[in-house]
């Protein structure tokens, strides 16, 4: 392989990582402000960390669905 496509596969490969990071980042505010939102109509008011939590562990539901789903 050329030097010319070992760079070129090098940088694509780093902005589909940063873009990734970015998905799960949005992703998961997206996710949080929906359990604390559907919380809040249910009467509920759970300390942040249990918000968080519950939170992160829908995303990599997700995210690892979507990765199954595909391949």
């Amino acid at each position: 392989m050329r030097k010319e496509g070992l760079l070129e596969s090098l940088f694509v490969t780093v902005i589909a990582s940063l873009l990734l990071v970015v998905m799960g980042i949005i992703y998961f505010i997206a996710t949080l402000i929906i359990v604390r939102f559907s919380s809040g109509l249910m009467g509920y008011t759970p300390d942040a960390n249990w918000v968080v939590l519950s939170s992160a562990i829908m995303v990599v539901g997700i995210m690892i669905g979507s990765a199954i789903k595909n391949t």
